[in-house]
């Protein structure tokens, strides 16, 4: 009987020192203070470091209002602001407008002028909502919309501050750097120095002076389009010289030059490939912001209308 007594209490024992053992997960903290649990998209609990897109809970996609604008592989994933502020407000009117005009196009011409949106967003520790909405078109000249909000105060978020928070001091010079670790991930063109490398006395063609071209202050300075990961790493958008298609494509990339228009970005929020399809896309994600093509690298016309 006491053998038996034994057995049990060792047992108990080993189980108790197991459960001691074995880490119970702590609640993620909100950016508010208040403790809270985030949850998968299954219902089950997740940590923060588990959780696929912080930014979540400030940010929800309404896709569903915008349905009828859908066509034949057509998706409009379309961000909604969930803070409550006036800068807040400026953003998802400013949205709201975009559609509005989608609405115009389809009712004429039966169609809209971009096939498919969609966006990333990312929520610092500081509580700094990073937000990219990317209207899409069949050639991938795509506009590219950045916004910085304060989700504490719901103010917007000035450049210089968010270099701040990333621990940079020449946001030029970090952008120069990610742009030039981006062109050597694509492996098209070897850059060293911001220059395009070639062979002792090779001149350059109009593309390889395109490329050198990008990286100008005309679109890589202070006050370019930016924001931060959820890691608070500097990200970028800006044209970028290819040699598939146009010539110029907007891109956004961190700081590291990793492509971050990418559907295994858990921060994205947009159209997936399903494998169906039969004409597979480029590598390469490429976008545009709200000028055209031409108004990048390479270009010979100086007609500078826009501010």
């Amino acid at each position: 009987m006491k053998k038996f007594i034994a057995t049990v209490v060792s047992a108990a024992i080993v189980l108790s020192l197991a459960a001691c053992n074995k880490k119970q997960p702590e609640p993620s903290a909100d950016i508010s203070g208040t403790t809270t649990e985030n949850q998968n998209p299954d219902g089950s609990s997740a940590t923060s470091s588990t959780f696929p897109n912080l930014a979540s809970q400030y940010v929800t996609d309404v896709r569903e209002k915008y349905k009828s604008l859908e066509g034949e592989d057509c998706e409009y994933h379309v961000p909604e602001l969930l803070v409550k502020s006036a800068y807040a407000d400026s953003i998802n009117q400013e949205i709201a407008k975009i559609f509005e005009k989608y609405k115009e196009e389809k009712n004429k011409n039966g169609e809209c002028s971009h096939y498919s949106t969609e966006y990333i967003a990312y929520l610092t520790k500081e509580g700094i909502l990073s937000l990219v909405f990317i209207e899409c078109d069949d050639n991938d000249l795509n506009e590219f919309h950045v916004y910085n909000l304060d989700v504490n105060s719901g103010e917007k978020v000035e450049n210089a501050r968010l270099a701040e928070i990333a621990g940079i001091s020449d946001i030029r010079k970090t952008a120069m750097d990610a742009l030039q670790a981006f062109y050597n991930r694509l492996e098209i063109f070897k850059i060293e120095n911001y220059k395009v490398v070639k062979e002792s006395g090779e001149a350059l063609d109009e593309q390889e002076k395109a490329v050198e071209q990008s990286f100008g202050e005309k679109y890589l300075n202070q006050n370019m389009m930016l924001g931060l990961t959820n890691e608070s790493k500097m990200f970028f958008v800006s044209p970028v010289c290819t040699t598939a298609g146009a010539d110029i494509y907007y891109f956004i990339y961190d700081v590291d030059g990793i492509d971050l228009d990418d559907e295994d970005n858990p921060a994205f929020v947009g159209p997936r490939d399903d494998g169906t399809d039969d004409e597979a896309d480029d590598d390469s994600d490429t976008g545009t912001n709200d000028e055209p093509a031409s108004d990048g690298p390479g270009d010979d016309d100086d007609d500078d209308e826009e501010d």
